[in-house]
């Protein structure tokens, strides 16, 4: 008898707690907020994560009652709700500053590399979360699988964006490790178009490269700081190609494969996002020294000068333009000149195809973000754009030859304003399906 009473009781503690469940759940859906001008900013960590936590409770009582539903009408309307939710919720995390990982994988196919499997992450944080008007930092990483013209292959590479002491400090990385096959042309626009790709073209190497910024703004609003490269080209010289063995420029260097600089950079920066700017306007100096007492087996020296402008047509509708120009003088190693072509520089062109001492390039792209039923932006969106750019050994050559790219993309908002970019690019002799992460510029 003790027995029955025993299980009785426990059967009712256990439906009193589903009921109970089922009734907060009930009232979270009614009071949690939908629409991001609603979203409050908790003061606590845990209130924050707490209400994280009431948006995923909301969201799986929508989706049980979504297996049940009775008419097409109801599963649209409870659909519909579960969107918002979700929607809600990351605008939530955005306005609390809560940490985000998301991980992506896929194939893809990219001149330089050919079919590739990739996957990666994206780790995106505050590193103050109650200023409100910093930045997300980011963090993303690649690993990368590819069967080209050449053997099998791998990179691993990896991206960093980091913002510290509301925006007064910053810091951007880069860095890849590949053991791949790739085409090398030679230097000189002429080369890149002498011949197609083929066995006359592929060269297999190891690499290693380092790019890092960290900038300090100033009272004026203009940041600066120091920069260093660091750039590891090992070809294998058991069998170069014809295009290798023919190039000056690459019998000259295939010795000396470390190039280590130091330097500075020296920007503008108004956007809204660093990342994925809807407005605003970039503008940045940078003077790269490469010299033997750094431990560079060479010694050169470059500029680049970059701008870009964003600019709202409307909500969800964005025209970006970018305006890139490369210089380099002294003994500059071939994996180390000017280039043009690749994920983010007139994309559809193969990277390295063209190189020489000088390059410049113009891109303008518009972004379309669409629109959800309630008028507030959806994850999705899409991308147009098209370039153009030229090579030459000297400035006064540049725009002789001209190169283009042109393309389209799609966009998906995996994290607050840090997009999956799909694009499928083309030139006049290459063409290429990127997969990564954030825009190209």
């Amino acid at each position: 008898m003790n027995s029955s009473q025993d299980l009785l009781r426990v059967c009712l503690a256990l439906a009193t707690i589903l009921f109970s469940n089922i009734i907060n759940a009930e009232q979270s859906l009614q009071t949690l907020p939908t629409k991001s001008s609603e979203q409050p900013f908790f003061s606590s960590q845990q209130q924050a994560e707490e209400r994280s936590q009431a948006y995923d409770d909301a969201i799986d009582t929508l989706d049980n009652k979504e297996d049940d539903c009775s008419t097409e009408q109801a599963c649209d309307e409870l659909s519909t709700a579960i969107t918002d939710l979700e929607y809600a919720k990351r605008n939530h995390i955005d306005k609390n500053g809560l940490a985000m990982f998301d991980i992506l994988g896929g194939p893809a196919f990219t001149p330089e590399n050919g079919l590739m499997m990739a996957l990666g992450g994206l780790y995106s944080f505050k590193t103050e979360r109650e200023q409100s008007e910093l930045q997300r930092s980011s963090v993303s990483l690649f690993g990368i699988v590819n069967k080209g013209e050449g053997d099998v292959g791998y990179s691993l590479r990896s991206r960093q964006n980091l913002f510290f002491d509301n925006d007064d400090i910053r810091y951007s990385g880069l860095f890849v490790l590949a053991d791949q096959s790739e085409n090398f042309w030679g230097v000189g626009y002429d080369a890149g178009k002498k011949q197609p790709a083929s066995d006359d073209t592929l060269l297999n190497k190891t690499s290693l490269t380092y790019h890092a910024n960290l900038d300090f703004k100033s009272d004026y609003g203009f940041y600066f700081g120091p920069a260093l490269r660091l750039n590891y080209f090992k070809p294998d010289q058991t069998n170069l190609p014809p295009t290798a063995i023919d190039d000056e420029n690459f019998q000259q260097f295939k010795d000396k494969p470390l190039s280590i600089g130091l330097g500075f950079s020296f920007n503008y920066d108004s956007r809204d996002v660093t990342v994925n700017a809807w407005q605003g306007q970039y503008l940045n100096f940078e003077y790269i020294n490469y010299n033997p007492s750094f431990g560079s087996d060479n010694q050169y020296q470059k500029i680049l000068i970059d701008q870009r402008y964003y600019l709202t047509l409307s909500l969800g509708k964005v025209l970006a333009f970018y305006n890139a120009y490369q210089w380099s003088e002294g003994e500059v190693p071939y994996y180390d000149l000017p280039t043009l072509g690749g994920q983010s520089s007139l994309r559809g062109l193969y990277q390295g195809r063209y190189r020489d001492k000088s390059a410049i390039e113009h891109t303008l792209e518009y972004r379309h973000t669409f629109l959800r039923g309630n008028g507030e932006l959806s994850a999705h969106g899409a991308t147009i754009w098209a370039g153009v750019g030229s090579i030459a050994g000297t400035d006064i050559q540049l725009y002789e030859k001209l190169l283009y790219s042109y393309g389209f993309g799609y966009r998906y908002e995996l994290q607050p304003r840090m997009n999956v970019r799909v694009d499928l690019g083309f030139s006049d002799d290459d063409s290429g399906f990127y997969l990564t992460f954030t825009e190209a510029f």
